[in-house]
């Protein structure tokens, strides 16, 4: 079966959506996945999205993860949207082209988007009761790792890093990375005279290696018509996305970093690392690859694997990613219950 013809199959799904309120001043929507048999003790996934794509954009993954499950436990997986994103981004909108936010995001703004989300109870779920996997692709590492430190009381069990943002400190290669990304954000297109127009170039030129199923899910998600006008254009702001990575502030590189490094260091949280070595970025992202290997694999509760597909993996192979990620809930699993064996002797 092609996965464009898995794609169209049927997946049980909820779509919430927090109000803005004293901890968040955003809307934030999330989509939440339910497996075929969900375990109601299983594993509850927290997804986050790398930047200008959507809370949609595992779907395809999704299909292949939580329908192979092979022994593992899944009670359902959550993808929470950035809040200048996909239909977040839709209600947002007065404030986002606010003088406040139109020339500044942060990946602080991503996690405090995501600790209102876990922490409220206007959706009816106690996350805290939870036993929380996260997991992130790209740039969406950096608040994932903030949470760690600046919201511990939503408990994580376990990090699945997918070519994660990870940066070492203050090097060249940092600086050229983000560099690379903030100039490509600004000068990529971003406007089309249709979704059809939209779906047709990007099909030949950026996301020509996508799986077919990605690409419509981000023509459908990512993208919204212009004002008084026929054309369309992205959610998310080539200059928020632009500005995101030029102006790395301590949220983005430095303190996610130390927060990585001392997690890696403490090795009592289990953190996974699926990396694509063979990217587009012609060795440019080799030194931060290679230093999260590095720490990884001194872990006992760490795990690395190698994936082909380029850095956008979840999109170009959502079976191989999907198989990678279920690899990693398997060993967080067997710590879990390991502990509690070793906790009744």
């Amino acid at each position: 079966m092609s996965s464009l013809a898995f794609a169209v199959l049927p997946m049980q799904q909820s779509v919430h959506s927090l109000k803005p309120s004293g901890a968040c001043p955003f809307h934030v929507d999330a989509v939440q996945y339910f497996p075929e048999h969900p375990s109601p003790n299983g594993l509850t996934l927290i997804f986050l999205h790398a930047m200008n794509t959507h809370k949609e954009q595992y779907e395809p993954v999704l299909r292949h993860l939580l329908r192979q499950q092979q022994g593992l436990h899944i009670r359902d997986a959550w993808c929470i949207e950035n809040p200048n994103h996909g239909s977040s981004a839709l209600k947002n909108r007065a404030l986002l082209d606010s003088p406040e936010y139109r020339d500044k995001w942060t990946a602080m703004d991503y996690c405090r988007a995501v600790h209102a989300f876990l922490t409220s109870t206007s959706h009816g779920v106690d996350f805290r009761a939870r036993f929380l996997v996260g997991l992130a692709h790209s740039a969406a590492s950096a608040p994932l790792l903030l949470l760690q430190r600046e919201y511990p009381l939503v408990e994580f069990q376990g990090l699945v890093f997918m070519d994660g943002a990870i940066l070492p400190i203050g090097t060249r290669p940092t600086k050229v990375l983000c560099k690379l990304f903030g100039n490509w954000a600004k000068s990529k297109p971003n406007t089309w005279s249709s979704r059809a127009a939209a779906h047709k170039e990007l099909s030949k030129t950026a996301f020509r290696r996508w799986d077919p199923a990605a690409v419509e899910s981000f023509v459908k998600h990512a993208i919204r018509p212009v004002d008084n006008s026929t054309d369309v254009t992205l959610n998310c702001s080539t200059r928020q996305e632009s500005i995101y990575y030029l102006s790395p502030t301590a949220d983005l590189v430095d303190v996610p970093t130390e927060i990585f490094l001392q997690l890696t260091k403490d090795d009592t949280l289990s953190i996974h690392a699926i990396i694509c070595l063979n990217d587009e970025y012609k060795g440019m992202g080799t030194e931060m690859k290679q230093f999260q290997i590095d720490h990884v694999k001194r872990m006992r509760r760490g795990s690395v694997q190698i994936i082909e597909g380029g850095h956008m993996f979840p999109q170009t192979e959502p079976l191989q990613c999907g198989g990678a990620i279920a690899q990693a809930l398997e060993r967080i699993q067997r710590r879990e219950r390991e502990a509690m064996v070793l906790s009744r002797l």
